[in-house]
């Protein structure tokens, strides 16, 4: 087992392979790399370590609500209320108990969120190029980095082209590094060692081999996170809400306290009495495990979505999503399935169709044997096998090839050729390569060119761009000079029109190794790909279309191709729908009303650069609306950060837009888009749900108590009775709502406005309306009970209480809007619904059966008659509500 390696800077690369008993061909043999595991440890930064369980459970008495209770219990001691006062001290206990088991669950939720969040990196293991999860690097590991890749630990650079670093989350310098391979002498600063890679950079451009030689804690990442763990936790904007929302409910509350408190002396009530009931009102009427509940719903919601392959990297995303007005996709493997094949072959003789049979390629007849035996065919699958980063190793946790879709599918067109890949890149050794840049659009490599002195330009990239650089053609008579480019663009629109992506390839023989060689260039020909549009994304795009969100497509690829896509997929209806061509799309702040107004109405945007995917985002939140944005390459990272609600694809994406996004699609599919903007609305009106529930239930408790004192019944409601209709009708019926299936009416809605609140003057209409309903049927029972059947103060006491706890619990089937049926909606079809009630009852039923429970609740034995009488009561908000619904007076 190696030491630990220190100045790694100042070792030559084949120095520092030897010292970590690595290969700088093989990397490490999986065996090595699981004991190197054991002695090392996980390469992760070590955490904040969870709260210690009993913190956790003294934490729950850290709340003004709780103090008010411990007043109570201290008077009712004070008074000598010894079974009253420890009853009040078994209430702060269950409340504390509840809370506790709340913020266990969320933090268990978030646990099991961050394992799904895992990345990956590319590590060579017995030789091949596979995906490990970057948790399980050894020092050791060789690595492949390229552009887009967050470096996953300190590195030592072996092999490089053309990379460049961004270094800023680890120095705060804001300008791209340029590394080296060279050792470096003496004592150098961090920043100045440009032969290391620290965990936790962004490779912004080329590729590089890399080996480790320290990870987790040891790296400098790891050394400043060992700085950082008592950073306070960040409060998501909805957990504010909800707390700023309480606070305000807090003190509303306290008013009312005070006005029911002099009320009751005023008419010559019982002080102790009176202060207890006023206490125990106030604490009924907040919904004290608000927040928690909110944040359990949403971490629950994150968990539903990852079992669709959606992983949510930020709680207030969820409640982002729902608020989603313009959803900007890119076409590859999101709206398409990228899955590509060969299909075209475009040379300046002929083009040829081509097919895959059998793992053999096969052509038109007509053209077979004439496209073969060209020297420009050879080429083409000469250049496929060698300007090309991908592999055809299986990768062992997905089961895939390792690279590019459309790399991996030139790959298999030259193997399906009879191409040997492994003999010709042994045979064309690679030199150098200038990576693909998104700006460039194409990607070039240097090669020895066999046996031969010279060497061999290998080229490939967006089409129009090639044919740009390209000075020659090869033709029927060899090379030639190339003029008549524009026929070769009314070809490609003629295929691209067809829905195919089109790949220009090019080559050059050069005298000596140059760094930048894209010139001299003989243009060979094209490729076309076949990509088809995924299944489901047509019914997806419809969905969002009929929720009011604009899709909008922004591809980098040929505007004929993109029309046509987004016609198969419905993105647009008309085979002749406006284009806007990147060269054509101008900056925001230079474009007039006119031109404004055009491009807010379009739906295609084709050859965007990613610089034009960040203004294209500006220019729709300038409109007051709320982004959502795909990408997947480390350029697309701006767009990402800027937009409301960054998308990055888990498949083809780069750690960098995985990094920086708010939702990772583990399929890169729309339809998954599509999905989580359905379940995060579902949990957004989940929480409006349950909290529209609880205030509309502590408010008719505030009704029934306030006009109980005001008009002088007997049968007020005790202080203990009021903190047990809190415990049974707050907790089980709220967390139930919180896990409701969204209902297909969400997508029917148009999207919230951004700033909505979470209670709107609408929703306090209806909660209004609720709580004078429910406390109506309660107080009439009361009346009822009290001047016609003459019934003592502890019988109606009893009616009283018993009611409020019916008309409270089948309050859950008032939420449903009026359009929705009674009988069958995302209430009544919730089978967590069902089981809270049943279990509210059920304890009501045990607390009723126990005879000290009994006399603290000062309950009396009721016959089934009482009982269908209160039942029946209880019955008519439900009735009343639903008429009022159907009159459209509340929704």
């Amino acid at each position: 087992m190696p030491d630990p390696i220190r100045k790694a800077w100042q070792i030559p690369p084949e120095n520092i392979v030897s010292l970590l008993e690595s290969s700088d061909r093989k990397g490490l043999s999986q065996n090595e790399a699981e004991r190197r595991l054991e002695t090392w440890g996980r390469n992760e930064l070590t955490l904040q370590k969870d709260t210690p369980l009993i913190r956790l459970f003294l934490h729950q008495f850290i709340s003004p609500l709780v103090w008010v209770l411990l007043i109570a219990a201290i008077l009712a001691f004070l008074f000598k209320e010894w079974l009253e006062g420890f009853a009040i001290l078994s209430v702060i206990l269950i409340n504390a108990a509840i809370g506790f088991f709340m913020e266990w669950q969320a933090s268990r939720s978030m646990k099991a969120l961050r394992k799904l969040t895992q990345t990956s990196a590319n590590v060579y293991r017995d030789g091949s190029l596979k995906k490990v999860k970057t948790t399980d690097l050894v020092p050791g590991d060789l690595l492949f980095l390229e552009a887009g890749d967050v470096v996953p630990a300190d590195c030592r650079i072996l092999e490089q082209h053309n990379i460049r670093v961004k270094e800023a989350a680890l120095t705060g310098e804001s300008n791209q590094v340029k590394k080296q391979i060279e050792a470096l002498k003496g004592e150098v600063t961090l920043a100045d060692r440009t032969n290391l890679l620290f965990k936790g950079t962004i490779i912004s451009m080329g590729n590089a081999k890399a080996i480790v030689f320290t990870t987790g804690k040891h790296t400098e990442l790891g050394k400043i996170s060992e700085l950082t763990h008592s950073a306070d936790k960040a409060v998501t904007p909805l957990e504010k809400k909800l707390n700023e929302f309480s606070m305000k409910l807090l003190w509303l509350t306290l008013v009312l306290m005070l006005i029911i408190l002099v009320l009751g002396i005023i008419q010559g009530r019982d002080f102790y009495i009176m202060l207890k009931t006023a206490i125990a009102l106030g604490i009924a009427a907040i919904p004290e495990g608000l927040p928690i509940v909110a944040t359990i719903v949403l971490a629950k919601g994150m968990l539903r979505l990852a079992k669709h392959r959606v992983i949510v990297k930020k709680l207030s995303a969820v409640e982002t999503l729902g608020e989603a007005q313009v959803i900007l996709t890119d076409k590859t493997g999101t709206l398409t399935e990228n899955q590509l094949s060969v299909s075209v072959l475009g040379f300046e003789f002929a083009d040829t169709n081509v097919l895959f049979e059998n793992g053999h390629i096969q052509f038109e007849k007509k053209n077979e044997q004439y496209v073969q035996d060209t020297f420009a065919y050879g080429q083409l699958l000469k250049i496929s096998a060698l300007c090309n980063n991908a592999s055809l190793t299986l990768d062992d946790q997905a089961g895939e090839h390792i690279g590019d879709p459309l790399e991996i599918a030139l790959l298999n067109f030259a193997q399906s050729a009879h191409i040997n890949l492994k003999e010709s890149k042994m045979l064309y050794p690679r030199l150098r390569e200038i990576p693909f840049d998104s700006n460039a659009k194409m990607m070039g490599t240097l090669h020895k060119n066999g046996n031969r002195p010279d060497f061999l330009v290998c080229i490939k990239g967006a089409l129009e761009v090639v044919l740009g650089e390209s000075d020659y053609v090869l033709s029927q008579e060899g090379r030639r000079n190339f003029k008549d480019k524009k026929a070769w663009l009314q070809r490609a629109d003629r295929l691209a029109a067809q829905g195919l992506r089109l790949l220009g390839f090019a080559y050059s023989e050069i005298d000596e190794e140059k760094e930048y060689f894209f010139h001299n260039l003989t243009f060979v020909g094209f490729v076309g790909f076949l990509d088809p549009p995924r299944s489901g994304v047509k019914e997806a795009i419809q969905t969002c279309q009929e929720a009011g969100i604009k899709v909008i497509m922004v591809t980098g690829d040929h505007p004929e191709t993109a029309r046509n896509i987004a016609q198969k997929t419905g993105l647009v209806k008309s085979d002749h729908a406006k284009v806007v061509h990147g060269s054509n799309l101008k900056p925001g702040n230079l474009l007039n009303k006119e031109k404004h107004s055009e491009l807010m109405n379009t739906q295609i945007f084709a050859r965007v650069s990613p610089a034009q995917k960040l203004g294209l985002v500006k220019i729709f939140q300038e409109k007051q609306s709320v982004v959502g944005m795909t990408g997947d390459g480390i350029n697309d990272t701006p767009a990402l950060k800027k937009a409301d609600i960054g998308i990055a694809m888990g498949k083809r994406g780069t750690e960098a837009a995985k990094e920086v996004a708010d939702l990772v699609l583990e399929d890169d599919a729309f339809t998954s888009i599509a999905l989580a903007i359905k379940l995060g609305r579902g949990i957004f009106q989940n929480i409006r749900y349950f909290v529209v529930y609880l205030l509309s239930c502590n408010l008719s408790e505030i009704i029934v108590v306030a006009t109980i004192v005001l008009f002088g019944f007997n049968s007020y409601l005790l202080p203990l009775q009021i903190l047990f209709l809190n415990m049974v009708t707050d907790v089980f019926p709220a967390l139930a709502l919180g896990m409701n299936k969204a209902s297909n009416q969400v997508m029917q809605n148009s999207p919230r406005k951004a700033k909505a609140s979470i209670i709107n003057s609408r929703m306090w209409r209806s909660i209004i309306v609720y709580a004078m309903a429910m406390a109506a049927a309660v107080l009439g029972l009361t009346f009822y009970a009290t001047y016609y059947l003459s019934v003592d103060a502890v019988q109606a006491n009893n009616y009283t209480f018993y009611t409020l706890i019916l008309v409270q619990l089948w309050h859950v089937f008032n939420l449903p809007g009026a359009n929705q049926s009674f009988f069958k909606n995302e209430v009544t079809q919730n089978v967590h619904i069902w089981m809270a009630l049943l279990t509210c009852v059920l304890v009501t039923f045990v607390m009723y059966e126990i005879p000290l429970t009994r006399e603290v609740l000062n309950l009396q034995p009721i016959t089934w008659e009482v009982f269908g009488m209160i039942f029946t009561f209880s019955l008519i908000p439900v009735f009343l509500i639903r008429f009022v619904k159907l009159l459209r007076i509340i929704e």
